[in-house]
């Protein structure tokens, strides 16, 4: 199948164009000027290039059967958490003119990566697919209104959609402000983690190569479609990721707890029960093993 992928030169889509040329299929990795990945190393894959308007992904896109949409823009520390303008362009709009661009060329297979920020502490958790979402800032709004306008424009289009919302996605490359991302770098440099607040707070971790398993899940033929959670069917409190990775990465023993408070808080995970039972996906990485694979993944990667 030739299937294009947004967003390509992304941590995830980095993992997921290699994964897709493995199994055979010929790939377009498709991103904005300068960000692309240039010239392909593998012969299954072509770079093409947009600024995700209606006429530059009508070039990009053609001649595909299939499009996993993965790129936008995600959450920073720098941003104001409610201010939307931001997100409009790359995650409403761009998804807008990829629809419309799916409908002109007759792609009848779209997969968007949404996001576990489409819902929040006013939903009950763990977090199902059948609640209505309560996002929890101008990101996951802007997500979720990606998913419902591509869910509007898909029923007219007959367009198989399917919007997978990800748990927070780790692994070698990812950049290193998410929490985990942090005590990897730490330990890796054999430095003292620390451990600030509230030490019981809880998250939903999800290793790369298990988001990259569902999306290849969801192009397959025997899925209808439909929107999915896909996390790791836990959330790991903090003191659990800091003493798990110091484990993996050589640095036990190396942590102090200046913890505030440590009143117990519940955790904030997905219920991965229908991509289960309907895309028959299930994570093959808990959090140790998912870690002890990165450690390989980056010294390999080191040694190249």
């Amino acid at each position: 199948m030739k299937i294009a992928v947004t967003g390509a030169s992304g941590f995830i889509g980095r993992y997921l164009v290699e994964a897709l040329s493995a199994d055979g299929h010929e790939i377009v990795a498709v991103g904005r000027a300068g960000s692309a990945g240039g010239e392909a190393a593998d012969d299954r894959v072509t770079v093409r290039e947009t600024d995700y308007s209606e006429e530059s992904l009508g070039t990009a896109l053609a001649g595909v059967e299939a499009v996993v949409h993965l790129a936008g823009r995600r959450m920073t520390r720098e941003d104001e958490p409610n201010r939307l303008a931001p997100f409009v362009e790359p995650n409403v709009l761009a998804t807008e003119n990829l629809m419309r661009t799916a409908k002109a060329l007759e792609i009848g297979n779209v997969v968007i990566a949404s996001t576990i920020a489409v819902y929040s502490a006013r939903n009950e958790a763990p977090y199902r697919e059948t609640e209505v979402p309560q996002p929890l800032n101008a990101y996951g709004l802007s997500k979720l209104m990606a998913e419902q306008y591509a869910s509007l424009y898909a029923r007219d289009a007959r367009i198989r959609l399917t919007n997978l919302r990800f748990a927070a996605v780790y692994g070698h490359g990812e950049k290193g402000t998410p929490a985990l991302m942090r005590f990897v770098n730490e330990a890796s440099a054999g430095r003292t983690l620390t451990l600030q607040g509230n030490r019981l707070i809880s998250v939903d971790q999800l290793y790369v190569r298990d988001a990259v398993g569902a999306i290849v899940a969801a192009l397959g033929e025997t899925n209808p479609g439909g929107t999915f959670n896909i996390g790791c069917g836990d959330a790991y409190t903090v003191v659990d990721m800091a003493e798990t990775v110091n484990s993996v990465f050589g640095n036990v023993g190396n942590l102090v707890t200046e913890a505030s408070h440590e009143a117990p808080v519940r955790k904030n995970r997905m219920d991965i029960a229908h991509a289960a039972s309907v895309l028959d996906w299930r994570p093959l990485y808990g959090l140790a093993a998912g870690l002890s694979d990165f450690l390989a993944t980056r010294d390999k990667a080191c040694d190249r």
